[in-house]
């Protein structure tokens, strides 16, 4: 195979086991940043896929494909396992950065991952997303932490020494 092989839905969260009850869930985040992946992904076009997110922490805002890591799982694994979840597959993946957050209800430590070249077609949960674009100019209602993600990506992304350094 070409290395873009994309599980179903149900097979991509396999391994991640049972959502954790509701209390223990509070607690995790009242003690605990959660690490999380962004996925930047970016089209022979040069243009950024962005999704309109209908959830807490970031509703209602322009937003890249993300999820919680799973325990014992590799950036690359849970970037593969996000895209899947939305009808997309990438090879290569770069390491863009580290863009911790609080919020009022808690932390995250968000670690942003970028692909070129994506394959497939870009489909909506309608439950964290309820579209995608692919953009060239970046649109009113960009979450904040998603316009440093994208700025640090521009900067890197025409240099090739970063880039081998920065593979996963």
């Amino acid at each position: 195979m070409d290395g873009f092989e994309m599980p179903p839905f149900s097979q991509s969260r396999k391994n991640l086991g049972p959502w954790i009850p509701d209390k223990l869930w509070s607690q995790v985040k009242r003690y605990m940043s959660i690490p999380c992946v962004d996925v930047l992904l970016e089209n022979p076009r040069g243009e950024i896929l962005l999704g309109w997110r209908q959830i807490p922490p970031y509703k209602d805002v322009w937003a890249l494909p993300g999820g919680r890591v799973g325990k014992g799982e590799q950036l690359q694994t849970t970037a593969r396992r996000i895209l899947a979840e939305y009808g997309l597959a990438a090879r290569e993946f770069y390491l863009v950065g580290i863009f911790p957050m609080k919020f009022p209800t808690r932390s995250d430590f968000p670690v942003c991952v970028a692909a070129r070249y994506p394959r497939g077609e870009a489909s909506p949960d309608y439950m964290e997303f309820s579209t995608f674009h692919w953009i060239r100019q970046l649109p009113k209602g960009l979450g904040a932490n998603y316009r440093r993600m994208i700025a640090q990506w521009s900067k890197i992304k025409s240099k090739p020494e970063i880039l081998r350094f920065n593979r996963l």
